[in-house]
């Protein structure tokens, strides 16, 4: 039954509901023309009336064959077991209905035709078995009532046995039998139903008018097998008909329940989809403060390697220059004099060193404070910077003490030509502090050779030339020549 969507909820129940009670209406109406039409019989002749009888039976027949075929093709379609159940029930009583007919239909004694004695029987008895599976399916007694579940097994076993008996029991027995429990099993289909409404089970209010017909259908066939009621005519045809009513009825329910079905399972499918959008947005959102992190901790890591690279900078430095006046220290120095020394024999040069010491430079600190020999010290890095080339180094390895280094020198000559300037530079007056200091050096001065020179060679001969220049001016001092090395 299909179902125009509305914008709410509860405008689609109600259209439901209205298109439901709708198609039930048009469905009874065709259901009762038969007995319309059979209940101005009597005035007419025999033979109209037998024609009117077999275009009932027609009619039922082949509605209960529709029915059949439409569940069939939903049991194709959906791979719901109550379907291929319903078809079952829907092919037995359809059969019992055509039996119904050809025996009590046609004249009033019956009629003595062999096979439909036998399908009669065979198709309540089908009937019967497929409809207490249809209960137990649909209704699940199983789980929701396992009285009424046993029940219902029970009167399976029975229509069952009177399945068997339609081929085997001598007579109308197996008729007998089906006729004493059918009723039974209708009020029982009823009292399961009526349990469903309770549990609030889809169709269960269909199924309690169906089987009220089918009570009314077992009722009257009891009636007229045990001779109550004549076994022709009107009674006949109310049981085609109450019959008929029961099976369309519990198709009615079976699409509802589908329907309910289709309705539950669209609902889970929303709720899925909106959980899955849910998860969709958590990921997202997690995926974005993940990147997040992931840029902030990229940039920390960045900012932390700039920081590292700076501190590994400025630990060269430190390793490789005096804090004080950015010279050269002694190892940076050894380093440039042993590169030096291999770049001048490729060269076919030599490398030069040139050692000073300031004279008496432990006297200004005691006099004047460490805070002016520091500035003195300074002056005097500036100063010989000054006067050497770019390739050539400058060091302070000891406190009061300078050595530089010169690449590209041939001979003592161009030794002697620095040492003149380093005497010149280091003899310019000194302001600080509003003290004139005139500064005095030592020198040694020491040039590579071609044979087993190195950085500390050259700086051992240049310290013992330096040592023995200050022994000299310590004498001449002692003879009075000594020199001031500070004036107010």
């Amino acid at each position: 039954m299909d179902v125009v969507a509305q914008p709410t909820g509860g405008m689609i129940e109600r259209r439901t509901a209205f298109d439901a009670a709708r198609l039930r209406l048009a469905l009874l109406i065709p259901l009762s023309l038969p007995v319309a039409a059979f209940a101005q019989a009597d005035a007419q002749p025999e033979a109209e009336k037998l024609l009117a009888n077999l275009l009932a039976t027609i009619f039922y027949v082949g509605f209960a064959a529709a029915l059949l075929l439409n569940k069939l093709l939903q049991f194709l379609a959906n791979r719901d077991r109550s379907y291929i159940i319903y078809a079952g029930f829907a092919f037995g009583t359809g059969l019992s209905l055509l039996a119904v007919g050809l025996l009590h239909g046609f004249s009033p004694g019956g009629t003595d035709g062999g096979w439909a004695k036998t399908a009669e029987p065979l198709g309540l008895a089908l009937a019967g078995v497929s409809a207490a599976l249809l209960n137990r399916e649909y209704l699940r007694t199983a789980t929701l009532s396992p009285r009424l579940d046993l029940a219902l097994k029970v009167f399976t076993a029975l229509f069952g046995v009177a399945l068997a008996g339609a081929f085997v029991l001598p007579g109308d027995y197996a008729n007998t039998l089906i006729a004493g429990i059918s009723p039974a099993f209708a009020l029982l289909a009823i009292a399961c139903a009526a349990h469903g409404r309770q549990q609030k089970l889809p169709g269960a209010r269909l199924l309690i008018a169906g089987w009220t017909a089918m009570l009314v259908g077992a009722a009257l066939f009891l009636a007229t097998h045990t001779g109550v009621l004549r076994a022709e005519g009107l009674p006949v045809h109310a049981i085609q008909l109450a019959w008929t009513f029961g099976v369309l009825t519990m198709s009615l329910a079976l699409a509802e329940r589908t329907g309910s079905n289709w309705r539950e399972r669209a609902a889970r499918h929303a709720d899925e989809v909106a959980s899955l959008e849910h998860s969709i947005e958590t990921l997202q959102a997690s995926e974005q403060f993940l990147t997040q992190g992931m840029a902030q901790r990229s940039h920390e890591i960045e900012s932390l390697a700039l920081r590292l690279q700076e501190s590994e900078q400025r630990f060269q430095e430190l390793s490789h220059h005096d804090p004080l006046t950015g010279l050269a220290n002694q190892l940076l120095l050894t380093d440039r004099i042993d590169q030096g020394i291999i770049r001048a024999k490729r060269h076919n040069t030599r490398i030069g060193v040139v050692m000073l010491d300031l004279d008496e430079f432990s006297s200004i600190n005691d006099s004047y404070g460490q805070h002016v020999g520091d500035e003195i010290l300074k002056i005097v890095a500036q100063r010989l910077r000054s006067i050497v080339r770019e390739q050539d180094t400058v060091a302070r390895p000891e406190n009061d003490q300078f050595v530089i280094a010169l690449e590209e020198v041939f001979d003592m000559d161009d030794l002697q030509r620095v040492a003149n300037a380093v005497t010149t530079v280091a003899g310019e007056a000194i302001q600080i502090d509003g003290q004139t200091f005139m500064l005095d050096v030592s020198m040694g001065c020491a040039i590579s050779s071609n044979e087993g020179a190195n950085a500390l060679t050259l700086l051992k001969q240049a310290s013992k030339l330096m040592r023995r220049a200050k022994e000299g001016k310590r004498l001449n001092r002692q003879h009075g020549t000594a020199r001031s090395i500070a004036q107010a």
